[in-house]
């Protein structure tokens, strides 16, 4: 069984307003979540600017209060719907950890 830790690739879903964040949980604080990636609506930019030989622009670090984060999940294959970071690797050739983490 997979838990949730720091390192773990993870989509975030934060409350006030509703926005879903994919990336790399650096630290699980006690005041909130520390997160290193992009929100997930500009994921395809991303993949773009990627396979035009940027790192994309989109990836930050973001801190996360616990009052915004209505969710953690794992970033994992799931009754045939394929991860975000397979999906990356799929379209681009190369491991989403590469660009994650710092």
């Amino acid at each position: 069984m997979s838990i949730i830790k720091e390192n773990s690739i993870v989509i975030a879903y934060l409350e006030t307003p509703k926005e879903r964040y994919f990336g790399v949980i650096l630290k699980l604080h006690p005041s909130g979540l520390i997160i290193r990636g992009l929100n997930v609506e500009s994921f395809n930019t991303w993949i773009i600017e990627v396979n035009g030989g940027k790192k994309g622009t989109a990836i930050s670090t973001f801190f996360f209060p616990w009052r915004r984060v209505e969710k953690i999940i794992l970033d994992e294959d799931r009754d045939g719907a394929e991860s975000l970071a397979c999906t990356f690797k799929k379209r681009t050739g190369k491991d989403v950890e590469e660009f994650l983490l710092p």
